[in-house]
């Protein structure tokens, strides 16, 4: 049976962190207290209404879910802080890898007695920070529940339960799983959105001459370098493979173009447009 959480702390007041908090509050379904280390970010927190403070073990005091909302490379440090500080709650959170944080603060959750259920709601945007923050964001997203080494039956349907409450589809896999279609539908697109601002955004005079086309397929690389620097690390085997397959279709259109085969052109295109044409 799925456990209600009737109280969260969200650690981490970005754009997904606060959409949680937002998220939560629109549907008035449980408090939401903030966690963060800087108190201009966390001002910005409470005028939205919300207990916000930087002292964690005032706010995880009597919750009973805990969100990681901070980039990935912070959660071996919290995780350590939340099993010293103890309680009756459980941990997820908001990281686009699984693996790396499984065998990290995934390990310590679990010799610390502490149930964590990893999740990565697909939502969010090229911009960060509470300000950006939406209580619609998770509308219709989809979300990945990954069980871990402490994670119980019981965890996994009530972390599902609860993004299923603020929107989401919620699909289950292994943390292996997770990383490799990650890998493929949103960390390989963000490194080939990159490649395109480095190649067609090299010449700054002529960057007003492109049109809503350069700015829809680069859009993505104006993300968190910082945050992402730390995505592709910690799930470079994944993204190397897929870079390795981008690599090879780059190659195939290059010897298709020095043979000037428009037939095999059109079908190499056509091939890609039909992919787009069925995304939903």
């Amino acid at each position: 049976m799925a456990r209600v959480f009737e109280s969260v702390a969200v650690l981490g007041p970005g754009l997904l962190g606060g959409s949680v908090g937002l998220a939560i509050q629109a549907r008035s379904s449980g408090a939401v207290r903030f966690w963060g280390r800087s108190e201009e970010k966390l001002a910005v927190v409470r005028n939205a209404g919300f207990f916000a403070s930087a002292d964690l073990a005032e706010v995880v005091n009597g919750v009973d879910l805990v969100v990681l909302a901070t980039p990935v490379d912070f959660y071996a440090g919290l995780a350590e802080q939340l099993v010293a500080i103890g309680g009756d709650f459980v941990v997820t959170d908001v990281g686009s890898v699984k693996g790396a944080v499984q065998s990290g603060a995934g390990e310590i959750f679990a010799k610390g007695g502490i149930e964590f259920i990893g999740s990565h709601p697909m939502a969010g945007s090229e911009q960060c920070g509470f300000e950006v923050a939406r209580a619609d964001l998770f509308n219709g997203a989809s979300c990945f529940v990954c069980e871990s080494k402490s994670s119980t039956a019981e965890g996994v349907a009530s972390v599902r339960s609860f993004w299923e409450g603020l929107g989401c589809a919620v699909t289950e896999s292994s943390a292996t799983v997770h990383d490799e279609i990650v890998a493929r539908i949103s960390h390989l697109p963000h490194v080939l959105a990159a490649v395109g601002a480095k190649v067609s955004l090299r010449e700054e005079a002529e960057r007003p001459l492109g049109g809503g086309g350069l700015r829809d397929t680069t859009r993505v690389a104006g993300g968190d370098a910082a945050m992402w620097t730390g995505i592709l690390l910690e799930n470079r085997q994944a993204v190397l493979a897929e870079m390795t397959r981008a690599k090879a279709e780059l190659g195939e259109l290059s010897a298709l173009l020095e043979q000037a085969d428009s037939e095999a052109v059109f079908s190499w295109l056509q091939e890609a447009k039909t992919s787009r044409d069925n995304l939903k």
